[in-house]
């Protein structure tokens, strides 16, 4: 009958079940034109997890079988009635925060129950256009083309998700539980803006929530959910909701300590400047020549300011962008060897490389956040100046 959807695994129609006289969903992957085997292995590996699924917010598998004649296959599962989130978007609707806590509580219940299976059960394509709201505002989650099981998912050649959606570490075939965290902080980010994640500000790969200006702790919780490293960001369903229930606590701002005659004391740890936001690395584990340059006179310190913040932002770059594509191609040549053990060989190199550039990027990071060419220039003056002409320059 009518079609419901189309994606790289195949396209949905909704059908009659004969014996019972219900709307089913059928979707059909042809072979036909193309001998994609990877989009078939795909295809069997969604009707195996579906047959395992059992939850009130998924479809339920109901039979699958081929056409020996056209050469499609197909799956057969219940019909999950419900209107598409990304409607929301395309209509212009934003959605109040009270909603979208809703929403993503329900999303979490969701993602608890597949990750909950053994082993966990990632998704990986979670958007706005495949999750459904019903008219009694449950919320439902469809297309199962990407899924994959998490245990041994250590990396691959095959990059499942969209952009916008997708966690970083996906672009180097990361199925953990984390990347459907990463997909539905970023889908609520969308629905309270109105605009698809891909067409949200960015700041780098980050996305730019503070922008969005949601309540918290809402905003904070979807900006630790939008992550782009895995390190930092919440790993489990578990990790959210304890965000969510924690209470900020709102302290009185302590009065100002006025030392007139001294020059203002340097900061052991500060946080870093947007691009190595959520980073706090005390002076003590920056190189000793690192701290020395940060100590530069003005003018030297605009210079040091200037190829210190550039440092940062290209390691930043690096480390988050072209390393996972490095380790994406050189796991796709050892793949064809077949050599596990070399495979462990590469993935601690990588995993080396990965901490030298981090610590690389914090000692920068650290030295662009603590030179300040403006406050540096009215230190130096102030120590050129008599102890008993600075209050009146001040005056």
């Amino acid at each position: 009958m009518d079609p419901l959807g189309e994606g790289g695994q195949g396209s949905t129609y909704r059908g009659i079940d004969r014996e019972t006289n219900r709307d089913v969903a059928i979707k059909v992957l042809s072979l036909t034109k193309k001998r994609d085997w990877k989009a078939f292995d795909l295809f069997e590996r969604e009707v195996k997890v579906l047959a395992a699924l059992d939850h009130p917010a998924l479809p339920k598998y109901i039979d699958s079988f081929a056409s020996e004649e056209t050469g499609d296959f197909f799956v057969v599962m219940t019909l999950v009635e419900g209107t598409p989130l990304s409607d929301y978007i395309e209509e212009g609707r934003r959605l109040a925060p009270g909603r979208l806590r809703q929403l993503l509580e329900d999303g979490l219940s969701i993602l608890e129950y597949l990750h909950g299976l053994s082993p966990p059960v990632v998704h990986r394509d979670i958007k706005p256009a495949n999750l459904l709201l019903s008219a009694e505002g449950k919320l439902s989650l469809v297309d199962f083309g990407g899924v994959r099981r998490a245990a041994g998912a250590a990396g691959g050649s095959t990059v499942i998700g969209t952009f916008g959606y997708m966690a970083p570490e996906q672009l180097h075939g990361g199925a953990t539980q984390a990347v459907d965290v990463y997909a539905l902080g970023a889908t609520v980010a969308a629905l309270h803006a109105g605009k698809e994640a891909d067409e949200l500000s960015h700041d780098g790969l980050r996305l730019d929530v503070e922008s969005l200006e949601l309540p918290d702790p809402l905003g904070e919780v979807v900006g630790k959910m939008v992550e782009p490293d895995p390190r930092l960001r919440p790993a489990t369903v578990a990790d959210v909701r304890q965000l969510l229930r924690k209470r900020p606590k709102r302290l009185a701002a302590a009065p100002p300590v006025v030392e007139p005659d001294l020059p203002a004391k340097r900061p052991e740890a500060r946080t870093l400047s947007p691009s190595t936001q959520g980073t706090l690395v005390p002076a003590r584990d920056v190189p000793a020549p690192m701290r020395a340059i940060a100590q530069a006179p003005f003018p030297v310190s605009i210079l040091v300011w200037i190829v210190a913040a550039l440092a940062s932002g290209t390691l930043v770059l690096f480390e988050v962008a072209l390393l996972p594509l490095i380790a994406m191609v050189a796991f796709a040549i050892n793949d064809r060897s077949k050599n596990p053990e070399k495979r462990e060989e590469l993935q601690g190199n990588i995993d080396e490389m990965r901490d030298m550039v981090t610590s690389t990027r914090r000692a920068f990071g650290w030295v662009a956040e603590t030179t300040s060419p403006v406050r540096d220039r009215d230190r130096d003056r102030d120590r050129a100046l008599p102890s008993g002409t600075r209050g009146d320059r001040d005056r």
